[in-house]
């Protein structure tokens, strides 16, 4: 006399488990986490920047300090970012809260993420080269346009240190800049590959 053994049932892991193509890439849930924590901490960061920039603004003492001293010999770019400091912090606050944002759609599959993902990846790539302008610009400034109290011989020796200190410093920020710019270039043709494409088209 034979028996046959009933059919196996399918665990409730396996009926509940999803296909295997509808499997979000491996690498886009850690990207977007990481991304997310830098984008806080840096928002956190310019927002006490632009406090700061208020009360330096309002404050009594620097108005006294600045008023009739001669700045012209400070490089206009400098000047420009003291005019509206309490704007730029602000505006790379929201930057920062626009990254965070797009990386918590990504986290929850959200088209419209990826596109805000890929426009600040190119955007802050490119701020990242405007940063190295500036520095080399400031720079270029001083070497030009010395305090008038700066004795000759001092100021001989001072341009000798600005030259020194303008390759030195607009050479770090230019290839970090370089660098940044590849990682994002990397992150940009990886978010546009088929694969990604596909799961966000779901």
């Amino acid at each position: 006399m034979s028996s046959s053994y009933p059919p196996l049932l399918p665990t409730a892991a396996a009926a509940t488990a999803a296909p295997i193509g509808d499997a979000a890439p491996r690498f886009l849930a850690p990207l977007a986490k990481s991304v997310l924590v830098v984008c806080i901490v840096s928002a956190v960061c310019w927002a006490g920047c632009a406090v700061l920039a208020v009360l330096l603004g309002n404050s009594a003492w620097l108005h006294d300090l600045l008023q009739g001293a001669d700045l012209s010999w400070m490089p206009p770019s400098l000047r420009w970012f003291g005019r509206h400091a309490v704007a730029v912090n602000l505006w790379l606050f929201a930057l920062c809260v626009a990254g965070a944002i797009a990386c918590w759609g990504l986290l929850r599959r959200q088209r419209w993420a990826l596109w805000t993902f890929i426009v600040l990846l190119v955007l802050t790539a490119l701020l990242n080269f405007v940063g190295a302008w500036v520095i080399d610009d400031i720079f270029r400034y001083l070497i030009v346009h010395l305090p008038q109290h700066v004795g000759a011989e001092d100021a001989s020796q001072l341009r000798h240190d600005l030259r020194i200190n303008r390759v030195l410093y607009t050479g770090i920020t230019v290839l970090t800049a370089l660098a940044f710019a590849a990682l994002h270039g990397w992150l940009l043709l990886r978010v546009l590959r088929p694969d990604v494409q596909r799961w966000f088209k779901r």
